[in-house]
């Protein structure tokens, strides 16, 4: 599926002769196209290095706090599981 420059999405290849793509190829597309639930917590959980997060976990059992627990749990929040 490709977009032409008028912004119509076509099912098929140049050579093949193309046809406007249906409602439901543009909706399969583009659900297709659209991250997964474990892509979009692993870039969230990225964000932070290792070394960063190990530094959170240390500074909370020193300090008595939970930053980490904190920043874990709003992620799983913001992403919650399917």
């Amino acid at each position: 599926m490709f977009k032409s420059n008028s912004g119509h999405l076509y099912f098929g290849d140049c050579a093949q002769g193309d046809r406007i793509a249906t409602a439901e190829e543009i909706a399969a597309w583009e659900l297709a196209r659209q991250p997964t639930y474990k892509q979009l917590r692993a870039t969230e959980f990225n964000r932070k290095s290792p070394g960063e997060q190990f530094a959170m976990m240390h500074d909370d059992k020193v300090n008595g706090t939970d930053e980490w627990v904190k920043w874990q749990t709003g992620i799983k929040d913001r992403i919650p599981e399917p």
